[in-house]
């Protein structure tokens, strides 16, 4: 009898097994690397907080939002392509958000403690001159292995764009500034000159020889 297949025996999701969104828009030569969706077990600390707080009025406003936190987790998307990150947000509209991958500064992993016992996490991506996260994937799962997946094709894209960059062209370099070029040539004239008339004084001392001294005899200018 054949083994029965595991959770960890079942073979990875690859990008090809799931059909591109329909609220998607992809470039020609832009290929699909991940995508995902907030973890449907994340709500759980939600709904365990409702009840733990119904002793207060406050936990039965969490109970009664969980339907619509429910929701808003079934209609957020997240996808990862070879050029930019997606975020799909939004139960009554829709809200696309994007971060291309040549912007991207920093990413950031996280996890509570619901995330901790059920293997789920978040990630923030900041770009540069931003003041906080940019977008965020949140709750989903294997989130450090998506964080490594984004950190890769960021690296990636990166050395592709120096690899296809042109060679640098000494005709683009910034021209020399005409006016600081031709002053720094009066200062070393300047200097030159000056050098040629301390040997000069030199020359003439050495030639003259040391001042003379009285040679008048020492009772003469005693008397």
């Amino acid at each position: 009898m054949a083994a029965a297949t595991t959770e960890s025996d079942a073979p990875a999701s690859t990008p090809s097994d799931r059909a591109v969104p329909e609220w998607l828009s992809l470039d020609d030569d832009e290929e699909i690397q991940w995508i995902g969706e907030p973890a449907p077990v994340s709500i759980v600390g939600t709904a365990v907080w409702g009840v733990v707080l119904t002793v207060v009025l406050i936990g039965f406003l969490i109970l009664l939002m969980l339907p619509f936190s429910w929701l808003s987790l079934k209609n957020t998307d997240y996808v990862v392509t070879d050029k930019s990150l997606y975020v799909k947000k939004g139960v009554l509209g829709t809200n696309i958000e994007s971060v291309a991958l040549d912007k991207i500064q920093n990413t950031e992993y996280s996890q509570s403690f619901w995330g901790k016992q059920f293997g789920f996490g978040s990630i923030d991506i900041s770009t540069a001159g931003s003041s906080g996260a940019e977008v965020s994937f949140r709750n989903v799962d294997n989130a450090r292995s998506v964080r490594e997946t984004i950190t890769g094709l960021t690296n990636e894209y990166a050395a592709e764009n120096r690899r296809l960059s042109p060679p640098g062209d000494e005709t683009m370099e910034p021209a020399v500034d005409t006016a600081t070029a031709e002053r720094m040539d009066e200062l070393v004239e300047e200097l030159r000159g000056t050098r040629r008339a301390m040997e000069r004084i030199e020359q003439h001392v050495s030639e003259e020889g040391p001042p003379a001294n009285d040679s008048a005899p020492a009772e003469e200018r005693s008397n």
